[in-house]
């Protein structure tokens, strides 16, 4: 059985590489009968042996130095470089070895394009009209209004990107450490009410994705709302007078500079590693005493009584892409231009990686309030709407005053820059 298999491979390779030798050969003829190669959208030019230029005879090579038929390797191999072949054979040719290495580096034969007959041509071209103006409308966007912020109002959070980490220095001189967050088209796509599901809340997507790498059910979620395809689907429970309706845009607008937020995301994965890397332990001792045991978690186990290893003990094993919440983050900077959101500090989460972004839930209705936040959302002015840019435009470069950012009320150096006395002396009455 292997045998076969042997000789069978054997026989395609060879099949194969003589396959490619005419193909190098035609290209070296065409090249020395000097015929200009044909455009993708023309009819190759083909050739024809001298033998064989009557009335209903088959071309031996085309333009692109491929053979009429493969019937005709085997019977035309010989007879293409006869005598009768106004033309001799090339000296230098690649043998089949080099074929098969010039194989292994993605060569290739060129395929044919045609062109389209023009009345096929134009019965496509009025099909693809008829599919677009049979198309139903876009729907149109959702009418907005500002609502009175409550103590029991709770806002819709958006899907974000992590894009990196920066620094930046505020006014006195402190630098601050920036994780910047990459709001992609994040839209409402659900809505959630009591009457019908049981709960308030907001489904909402972000990204793109491509409708052949989703599922018929998926993708029909998307046609029937009249969405672009989202790449990112997540949830968010919401007050009654927090809902929003389908198609409205979650942008960096939504955020403050000043406000607290709580970061969802999913920590780096660090593979298989040990209890002194994953749970912090001490190790053994590095004297004498321990051989090849110095990273080793040591006993995990009792005494006879009760003879077993306890659930939960901290053992070695996959550490990282676990699903963790970084609370109360300060929002430091707002570019509403480019849906930038700059949270100091770090969160959870390689480069590229989605995260969840909603206001904290630490922060007290009262101090919430001092915030200014857009209720339910931002919605944006007919100044705005003219002002902004096309969109995919990314050479528009954001207004510099448009972009919102935190100041500090107090100074940290304060205590260094004016006299302070730290040691009062008071002197006893009578001395």
């Amino acid at each position: 059985m292997l045998g076969r298999l042997v000789r069978g491979a054997l026989a395609a390779a060879a099949q194969q590489a003589h396959s490619c030798e005419q193909l190098i050969a035609g290209r070296a003829l065409v090249a020395e009968l000097g015929i200009p190669a044909a455009s993708h959208g023309d009819y190759p030019t083909t050739i024809y042996s001298s033998a064989s230029q009557d009335a209903g005879a088959q071309p031996l090579i085309g333009v692109d130095g491929s053979r009429a038929g493969s019937h005709l390797h085997a019977s035309t191999s010989s007879s293409a470089w006869s005598s009768s072949s106004p033309v001799s054979a090339p000296s230098s040719l690649p043998h089949g070895l080099q074929l098969q290495q010039l194989r292994c580096f993605a060569y290739g034969p060129p395929k044919r394009r045609f062109q389209l007959p023009k009345p096929i041509a134009q019965l496509v071209r009025d099909k693809i009209l008829e599919q677009r103006r049979a198309a139903p409308a876009p729907p149109p966007q959702p009418t907005l209004e500002k609502r009175p912020l409550t103590d029991t109002s709770l806002r819709v959070g958006c899907i974000a990107t992590k894009a990196g980490m920066t620094q930046e220095w505020d006014e006195h001189g402190v630098r601050v450490p920036l994780t910047v967050l990459w709001i992609d088209e994040c839209q409402v796509v659900g809505v959630k009410t009591q009457q019908q599901h049981g709960r308030y809340a907001l489904m909402l997507g972000a990204g793109h994705k491509r409708q052949k790498c989703m599922s018929p059910s998926e993708a029909g979620f998307f046609l029937k709302a009249g969405l672009p395809f989202k790449k990112l689907l997540a949830e968010w429970p919401v007050s009654e007078d927090a809902l929003l309706p389908v198609g409205t845009h979650i942008s960096a607008a939504h955020y403050v500079a000043g406000q607290r937020v709580d970061v969802t995301g999913w920590t780096k994965y660090k593979g298989f590693q040990g209890v002194m890397k994953r749970w912090g332990f001490k190790g053994q001792p590095a004297s004498h005493g321990v051989s090849l045991s110095h990273r080793a978690p040591g006993a995990i186990g009792n005494r006879q009584d009760p003879g077993k290893v306890w659930k939960g003990k901290k053992l070695p094993g996959c550490m990282g892409d676990e699903r963790r919440t970084v609370h109360h983050c300060l929002v430091y900077k707002v570019d509403a231009a480019r849906n930038l959101v700059y949270v100091r500090g770090q969160v959870p989460g390689p480069k590229g990686r989605s995260v969840y972004l909603r206001d904290s839930r630490l922060s007290k209705p009262r101090v919430r309030a001092t915030w200014g936040l857009p209720f339910p959302t931002h919605i944006r002015s007919p100044e705005e709407l003219a002002a902004a840019a096309a969109p995919g435009d990314v050479s528009a470069l954001p207004d510099p005053a448009a972009v919102s950012v935190w100041r500090n009320p107090t100074d940290p150096y304060l205590m260094y820059t004016k006299e302070t006395d730290y040691f009062p002396i008071t002197w006893k009455k009578g001395d």
